[in-house]
């Protein structure tokens, strides 16, 4: 029994979109496999990310203004307990 013949898929219609991001993707791969290593790229996108950004910043400002309002409260103390 013979095989089938194999199914070619040549393409009538060509979208040049495509082809330009194939080939602006080819550059970009090229352009940093060659400048910079998978080391210097570790980390790199992690300060945009928002979730990641305000992690220990979260908790300053609550403790600011309540370290404020205790050292109000102990100079309004001093002062007042004088007379």
């Amino acid at each position: 029994m013979k095989k089938p013949r194999p199914f070619i898929h040549k393409l009538i219609y060509v979208d040049e979109r495509q082809e330009r991001l194939n080939e602006i993707e080819q550059r970009a791969r090229q352009e940093t496999q060659s400048s910079y290593g998978s080391a210097h790229l570790h980390g790199v996108f992690a300060a945009a990310q928002k979730r990641q950004q305000g992690r220990g910043q979260a908790w300053s400002i609550p403790m600011l203004l309540s370290l404020l309002l205790i050292l109000i409260a102990i100079v309004f103390i001093i002062l007042f307990s004088n007379e």
